[in-house]
């Protein structure tokens, strides 16, 4: 995990040498946190209103329903504001620096900083569904966080092996030394997919312990539910992070040229 978190704050600095702008970007990064709790929230009010239907007063009831859909509406525009905003930000960071860069060398810069804020971005709302998960259930959370230490873990080791790999392909295509595509593409989806299938062995595991908690009463049927979206975008989310960091060592190895 140490890895992951130095290389990200390594290509931070790196890529927004200026204050002003990296403060922006954590402040985005921050607020796509708050975007995945707050869909955690319209779970949490959408199984209120289905679970205690037939006891809510009808004009209760629609104005819970309005504030549902309101409430989800805002959520996918927050998120859309933000990733459209951060390409404005990429943007002006760029212009602003005045080091003279190739056009291919260009473009990775523009690869690494997206895969770079989306891996950060994922991170961040991994930590704050857990504490999410505090709230509900503390014995929970920690067990959910013992899971989430060990896949970070084998990511920054794959991670790790894959900034390697791809070090040695960029070499190659600096040297003009054709790789086989198999090996050069097969390589990077081969270490995305082990994460994501550790991801999905993780979400097995966490649900077994969530049907036991809510079987001896420690959760009742409304957490267990609103839990159950919790762990399914914690689950996407570890994926993503997966995925993204292999894109992320070819970027960055390639932008080293």
């Amino acid at each position: 995990m140490k890895v992951i978190l130095w290389h990200l704050r390594k290509s931070l600095i790196e890529l927004f040498p200026t204050r002003g702008y990296r403060l922006i970007l954590i402040g985005l990064i921050l607020i796509a946190a708050a975007i995945s709790v707050s869909e955690l929230l319209v779970a949490k009010l959408f199984t209120q209103i289905i679970l205690h239907e037939g006891e809510i007063d009808k004009s209760y009831l629609v104005l819970l329903m309005f504030g549902f859909f309101l409430f989800y509406g805002l959520t996918r525009a927050g998120q859309f504001a933000q990733r459209i905003y951060r390409v404005r930000v990429f943007d002006r960071a760029f212009k602003a620096n005045d080091v003279e860069l190739t056009t291919g060398k260009e473009n990775w810069r523009w690869s690494q900083a997206f895969e770079m804020t989306n891996i950060s971005s994922v991170l961040t709302q991994v930590g704050v569904v857990l504490l999410f998960f505090f709230y509900f259930n503390w014995v929970f959370a920690l067990f959910d966080l013992l899971i989430i230490l060990i896949v970070l873990e084998v990511l920054g080791r794959l991670f790790s092996k894959q900034i390697e790999i791809q070090r040695t392909f960029a070499k190659a295509q600096k040297d003009k030394i054709k790789v086989d595509n198999f090996l050069r593409v097969g390589s990077r989806i081969k270490s995305g997919e082990i994460g994501t299938l550790l991801a999905g062995f993780a979400m097995i595991i966490l649900l077994g312990a969530l049907f036991y908690l809510n079987y001896i009463g420690d959760i009742n049927a409304s957490n267990t539910v609103v839990l159950f979206f919790g762990l399914r975008m914690q689950t996407s989310n570890l994926s993503s992070i997966s995925t993204g960091l292999m894109r992320f060592a070819r970027a960055k190895t390639h932008s080293e040229l």
